[in-house]
C-alpha cells in the first residue's frame, strides 16, 4: 500500500532520449490523473528530474502558452506512437509555432521528417535539437547518423569523436566511429577505434576480421596475419580462429601459414564436417590436385556433412567438360556418398547419374530399376533408365519400361519417343507410330524435342509406306531446323529410291556433305542422287569418297558403286563391285539378280 497522501505518478515515456520540462511532465500527469490532487505534491514528484535548459523564448512565454505547447507536445507523441505521423507532424508543427527552441519537439520532428524522406529538413530540425541541449547524446547521434545520410561526412565523424569523448567506454558509440572512420577511407584510425573496441569488449573474431581487412586496405598483410594470431592466442582451443586464419592466409600468401592452420583444426576437431572441403579447395587452388581429391574423399566420408551439400561440391568441382579421369574421379566420390548415406534416395540417384554419366549404362540400370521402384514417382530416374535402355540397344526392355513410365507419367513426352524408337528398331512401326504421334502432341516449349519426333516420324511412316505423311514430317524437322543432316540425307535418299524431287534431293544431299564432309552415308546419298539424274561422272566422283570413307565394308556403297561403273559402261569392274558387296551386309535384294545375269535391275 502507498503512504496515505503520496501521489502514485504514471509517468508516459514520450522518448527515453531526453526529459520532459516541468510543464510538459505536469501536462503528461494531467492526462493520466484519475482524481484531483493538490499541485504542491506533483510538483514534489518533478523534484528528482532534470529540466531542458530554459532559453529567452521560453522564458518569455505565459504559463498558458507553456501548457499549451506541452499538451501539444504529449499528443502528437501518442499520435506517433499509434502511428498517425502526418498528424503527430502537425502537432509538432503548432508546439514548435510556440515554442521554436524546444529541443524535444526539433528532435521528433527531425525523426519524423527522416521516416518520410526528407532528410535535409531532418538535419536542420537535429541540428537545432542539439545545439538546443547541448548535454543530450541521443539528439548528437540522430544529428551524426542524418549527417551521414546527406553527406556531411566531416560532421558525421566529428559528432561521433565528441560522442566517444562524452562516453569512453559506450561500446555500440566506438563501434560507430570506427564504421565511420571505415567509411570515410580514415582506415589508420578505423583501426585504433576497433583497437580501442577491442579493449573494451575483449578479443572477439568479428573485430579480428574487421582489423585485419583495413590493415590489407593500408597494405599491412604482416600486421593483418598479427591480428588472427593474436586472436588464437586468446582462443587456442577453439577451431574458428584457425579457420579464420586459414582462410585469410590462403587468399592472401601465406600458404604454409594456411595449411598448418588447416591441420591444428583437424587435430582439434576430428570429425569436423568442412575442413577437409576447405582443405581440399586449397590443394586444388595451389595445384596440387591428388592431394586436393584425397582431402575431398574424406569430406565425403563424414557422415555429418549432409548429402545436398556434398552433391553440390561435387558438381562445382566437377563440372563443364570432363576428361575420363575427372569423371572417374566424380565417380568414386559419389560411391563414397551413397556407402556413407546408404538409406537416402538422393545419394542413390546420384550414384545412379554418375554411372550413368561415365557410360557404366548396365550398373546405372540396376540401381534405377531398384529406385523407380522405391520411388516410381520421380520422373527423371525413369528418364534416365530409357535411356541406359537405349544406349544398350535392349528394345524389348525400353518398350517395357516405357509403357510403364506412361502409365505413371501420361503427359511426358520423352517416354513415348524412346518407346516409339524402341518399336521402330524392332520393325513394330504401327506400334511406333502410335506412340511418336501421341507424344509428339505433349510437346510444348522444345524444339529440339519437337525436331526429334518429326525425324523419328517421317523414318516411321516411310517404312509404312506412308510417303507423302513422311516427306512432310521431314519439312517439319527442317522448318525447325534447316542444317540437320542427318534429315537432310534421309529425306534426299528417299525421294532418289522414289526418282522424285531429284532437284530439291540433290540439294539437300549436297548441303548435308557440306556440313559433314567425311560422313560416307552422306557421300553415298549425294553420289545416288547424281546418279538418278543420270550425272554418272559426277556420281562416280562422289562414290569413290564414300568408299575411301569408310564405304567398304557398307554393302549398300559397294553395290551403288557398281551400279556406277555399270552405267559408264565399265562392266567387268561393276560385277566385281557386286562380288565384294554379296560378302557384306545391307546390300539390295536385286543384288544376286544382278550377279546371274551380269546386268543392271532397278
Amino acid at each position: 500500500m502507498k503512504p496515505k497522501g503520496e501521489l502514485a505518478v504514471l509517468v508516459i515515456p514520450v522518448q527515453n532520449n531526453f526529459k520532459l520540462t516541468k510543464m510538459k511532465l505536469i501536462a503528461t500527469i494531467l492526462m493520466v490523473l484519475t482524481f484531483t490532487l493538490p499541485w504542491g505534491n506533483v510538483g514534489a514528484q518533478n523534484t528528482s528530474r532534470k529540466h531542458h535548459k530554459k532559453h529567452k523564448k521560453e522564458q518569455g512565454l505565459s504559463e498558458k502558452q507553456k501548457l499549451e505547447e506541452s499538451d501539444l507536445f504529449s499528443r502528437a507523441i501518442s499520435l506517433k506512437e499509434t502511428g498517425k505521423l502526418r498528424a503527430a507532424d502537425s502537432l509538432l508543427q503548432l508546439a514548435l509555432q510556440i515554442n521554436p527552441l524546444d529541443a524535444a519537439a526539433n528532435y521528433e520532428k527531425a525523426r519524423l521528417m527522416a521516416a518520410t524522406g526528407n532528410k535535409k529538413q531532418a538535419l536542420l530540425l537535429s541540428k537545432k535539437a542539439m545545439d538546443t541541449d547541448t548535454t543530450n547524446v541521443w539528439y548528437k547521434v540522430l544529428f551524426a547518423r542524418l549527417s551521414k545520410a546527406n553527406g556531411n561526412y566531416t560532421d558525421y565523424v566529428k559528432t561521433y569523436e565528441k560522442l566517444v569523448k562524452l562516453q569512453p567506454e559506450n561500446e555500440d558509440f566506438v563501434q560507430e566511429m570506427a564504421m565511420a572512420y571505415t567509411f570515410t577511407g580514415d582506415y589508420a584510425n578505423a583501426v585504433k577505434a576497433y583497437v580501442d573496441l577491442e579493449n573494451l569488449v575483449g578479443v572477439q573474431p568479428f573485430l579480428s576480421q574487421k582489423i585485419a581487412a583495413l590493415y590489407l586496405r593500408l597494405d599491412e598483410k604482416d600486421k593483418a596475419l598479427a591480428e588472427y594470431e593474436k586472436l588464437i592466442k586468446s582462443q587456442p582451443d577453439e577451431t574458428r580462429p584457425y579457420a579464420l586464419l586459414a582462410a585469410f592466409a590462403a587468399k592472401n600468401g601465406f600458404p604454409k601459414k594456411a595449411e598448418e592452420a588447416y591441420h591444428k583444426i583437424i587435430e582439434l576437431n576430428p570429425k569436423d564436417p568442412y575442413v577437409h572441403i576447405s582443405l581440399a579447395d586449397f590443394y586444388r587452388k595451389a595445384g596440387k590436385l591428388e592431394l586436393s581429391f584425397e582431402e575431398l574423399k574424406q569430406g565425403f566420408a563424414n557422415a555429418q556433412l549432409d548429402v545436398q551439400t556434398k552433391i553440390n561440391l561435387l558438381i562445382n568441382y566437377y563440372s563443364g567438360k570432363l576428361t575420363d579421369e575427372q569423371r572417374g574421379q566424380a565417380l568414386e566420390l559419389a560411391k563414397i556418398i551413397i556407402k556413407t548415406h546408404p538409406n537416402e534416395q538422393l545419394s542413390k540417384s546420384f550414384y545412379a547419374s554418375m554411372l550413368y554419366e561415365n557410360k557404366k549404362y548396365a550398373e546405372a540400370r540396376k540401381l534405377l530399376r531398384k529406385l523407380v521402384v522405391e520411388a516410381p514417382n520421380n520422373y527423371p530416374s525413369w528418364e534416365q533408365l530409357l535411356f541406359c535402355d537405349l544406349y544398350l540397344e535392349d528394345y524389348q526392355n525400353i518398350i517395357k519400361d516405357a509403357d510403364t513410365s506412361i502409365d505413371v507419367f501420361p503427359s511426358r513426352p520423352i517416354p513415348y519417343l524412346l518407346g516409339g524408337i524402341g518399336n521402330f528398331q524392332l520393325k513394330n512401326y504401327a506400334a511406333a507410330k502410335t506412340q511418336l504421334e501421341k507424344g509428339k502432341n505433349l510437346v510444348t516449349g522444345n524444339q529440339a524435342l519437337l525436331e526429334q519426333f518429326y525425324s523419328t516420324l517421317g523414318d516411321t511412316y516411310h517404312e509404312l509406306k506412308m510417303k507423302k505423311a513422311a516427306y512432310k514430317a521431314y519439312d517439319e524437322v527442317l522448318k525447325l531446323n534447316p542444317e540437320n543432316t542427318v534429315v537432310l540425307n534421309n529425306y534426299a535418299y528417299y525421294l532418289a529410291l522414289d526418282k522424285q524431287q531429284l532437284d530439291k534431293a540433290a540439294q539437300m544431299a549436297k548441303k548435308a556433305v557440306a556440313a559433314d564432309p567425311y560422313n560416307q552415308n552422306n557421300l553415298d546419298t549425294y553420289a545416288w542422287v547424281l546418279y538418278n539424274q543420270k550425272k554418272y561422272e559426277q556420281a562416280l566422283s562422289w562414290e569413290e569418297k564414300a568408299i575411301n570413307n569408310g564405304g567398304k565394308s557398307s554393302g549398300v556403297v559397294v553395290e551403288h558403286y557398281g551400279d556406277i561403273l555399270y552405267r559408264m559402261g565399265k562392266k567387268k569392274e561393276a560385277i566385281q563391285q557386286w562380288q565384294k558387296a554379296k560378302k557384306l551386309k545391307d546390300h539390295s535384294d536385286l543384288l544376286n539378280k544382278k550377279l546371274k545375269y551380269g546386268k543392271i535391275f532397278e
